[in-house]
């Protein structure tokens, strides 16, 4: 086998073995509440897919709609019961009106997650829509970090 031969097989083995690594904590579907819980104390940002259609709207057994969505966050909070809390706020400009999009989840410690989205008109604040849902880990939300 020529140098040049055995340079490109070993490049290949060496790319090969990337591709063929165990999954790991930001492939999806393997992050529970205990890993969850580690990265954030150890300092991990992280993402969360949300797809509402996958979860129930609160107090009902209806499905949310089908929305699917990625957030990142900048802070989170750990309460004395376990409770992991965060949220996020974005603006953005609908058909009829500009409004603020209030985001909040608190990932309990059973790995059930309580979402809840409220639209706010943007000129003065008003509440238009509240709604909360009902996912869990793994159903209507994966963690990606």
């Amino acid at each position: 086998m020529s140098n040049n031969l055995r340079s490109r097989v070993a490049a290949l083995a060496i790319v090969a073995s990337f591709w063929t690594h165990p999954a790991i904590a930001d492939e999806p579907g393997n992050a529970d509440y205990a890993a969850l819980n580690k990265a954030i104390l150890n300092g991990r940002e992280f993402r969360i897919l949300v797809d509402l259609s996958a979860c129930q709207v609160h107090g009902t057994g209806a499905a949310g709609p089908t929305i699917k969505a990625s957030m990142r966050f900048d802070g989170y909070m750990i309460q004395p019961d376990g409770t992991i809390a965060f949220a996020t706020t974005h603006f953005t400009v609908r058909p009829d009106k500009a409004v603020r999009e209030f985001l909040s989840f608190r990932v309990h410690p059973n790995g059930s997650i309580e979402a809840r989205t409220m639209i706010l008109d943007a000129v003065n604040n008003a509440v238009l829509k509240d709604t909360a849902f009902d996912c869990e880990i793994g159903k209507g939300a994966t963690f990606h970090w």
